[in-house]
This record gives C-alpha cells, sequence and structure tokens, in this order.
C-alpha cells in the first residue's frame, strides 16, 4: 500500500520494527560492516530516511512492515543531509559515507540509463527474499502508479537475488557489476512503459552529481 503520510511516532515504530528484519539486506551489510552496530544504525537510518522521504516522495509497504518500497525523485536522491535524525545518522562514520557513496553512485548511473528530462524515480526495495510475495504485491503497485503517471522507475539493488522478479515485472537490466572480491552486485534496472499518444512528464532541473571516490572501508563506526 502507498503510504500518504508518517507521524514522527509512526516513522520511530517502523524504523524499530524493520533494523532487526534487514541486517541481512545487502545494502545494509555494504554501508555497516560491523555487525554489532548494524541494527541500531539501520534504525537511525529510517529514522532519518523515512522522514526525509514523507510526503514529497512515495513509500509503500505493507501492513506488519516486512518490507517498505522508496520511490525518489532522481534529483531528491543524493541530497544534503540535516537535522537531529540526520546528526545521529552521521555519528556513524564510515556507513555513512558508504551510503553517500553509493547513493551518488545510483544517481549518476541513473542519469545515463534514463532518457534526458523524463521524469524519474529511483526505487529501492528494503526487503528480504523469504518475503519475496510482498516484493511482488508492492511492485506491482509501483508499475502501475508509474503507468498512470507516465515517470521512469529505476530499480536498484546491490544483489541479482530479485532480478528475476523485477524481470517478470517488465524491468529491463541497464547496467551490473561485481564489486571485485566482494559478494556485491551492483545492479540498475528499469520501468518504463510510456503511453505515447500523450506527452512525456518532463522534469524542470536535472543536476547532475558525479562521486569519485570510494570511503575507506573499516569495521569501526562510532555510537
Amino acid at each position: 500500500m502507498l503510504i500518504n503520510e508518517l507521524s514522527k511516532k509512526e516513522i520511530k515504530e517502523i524504523s524499530k520494527e524493520l533494523a532487526p528484519k534487514l541486517t541481512s539486506h545487502p545494502a545494509f551489510m555494504f554501508y555497516c560492516k560491523n555487525g554489532k552496530n548494524r541494527q541500531k544504525f539501520i534504525e537511525d537510518y529510517f529514522c532519518y530516511f523515512l522522514n526525509k522521504w514523507n510526503k514529497k516522495q512515495l513509500i509503500f509497504t505493507n501492513e506488519s512492515h516486512d518490507a517498505i518500497i522508496a520511490l525518489v525523485d532522481i534529483n531528491e536522491f543524493h541530497t544534503k543531509d540535516k537535522g537531529i535524525s540526520a546528526s545521529k545518522l552521521k555519528k556513524y562514520k564510515n556507513p555513512y559515507a558508504n551510503v553517500l557513496y553509493h547513493q551518488g553512485n545510483i544517481a549518476y548511473l541513473a542519469e545515463i540509463v534514463a532518457p534526458a528530462n523524463i521524469d524519474t524515480k529511483i526505487m529501492t526495495v528494503y526487503a528480504t527474499l523469504k518475503n519475496a510475495d510482498i516484493i511482488e504485491s508492492l511492485v506491482d503497485e509501483v508499475v502501475e502508479l508509474s503507468k498512470k503517471n507516465n515517470f521512469m522507475v529505476v530499480y536498484e539493488t546491490f544483489s541479482k537475488k530479485a532480478n528475476e522478479i523485477m524481470g517478470k515485472k517488465g524491468f529491463e537490466t541497464a547496467y551490473e557489476k561485481q564489486f571485485q572480491g566482494t559478494q556485491y552486485f551492483e545492479t540498475v534496472m528499469t520501468y518504463y512503459n510510456h503511453d505515447w499518444s500523450a506527452p512525456a512528464k518532463l522534469i524542470d532541473e536535472f543536476k547532475p552529481i558525479v562521486i569519485d571516490e570510494e570511503p575507506e572501508e573499516s569495521e569501526e563506526t562510532e555510537k
């Protein structure tokens, strides 16, 4: 279901509920290599980003919050983080640097694979494949909304495991590369079923982003 607006209390509750379910999620394993701090990092991550996405972006979930799908405008995917919640997240120095690095790369790749100036949203699926049926249901909602509003969806993931699911939904692989010496596959897939009888929805401003330096990896984080 599409969430229209979350209260601060709901954001805290959902973040706390999601954190233990996503400790083996590939993105969070990459962000926070220190397993001892990962659950708390995930909780703080969602406390910040759910609040950041609230109202302005599109968030999908099921009633028990086993999965969250975020659809974020391409120009808002990698922007300056601020506020009290962001300060809490920034205390995790290397994990936070990894988040910024990853977001920058995805925004850059999305710029390459998306048609120039077409309304584009970057989709991230926060769920494990044991909830594949929930993922499929939520992606169906995303696809229908994309058709209705004529925007392109760029799906990003660190794993190839959900590619089959996305392929069945009409997504096509645009980029795939394994991080050398790791299990991570940076993967970008696209969905765009535009009704060509109507003009495409264009974005007013396009903001190119380039991240050219990878943060140092470390097991240490600050609490």
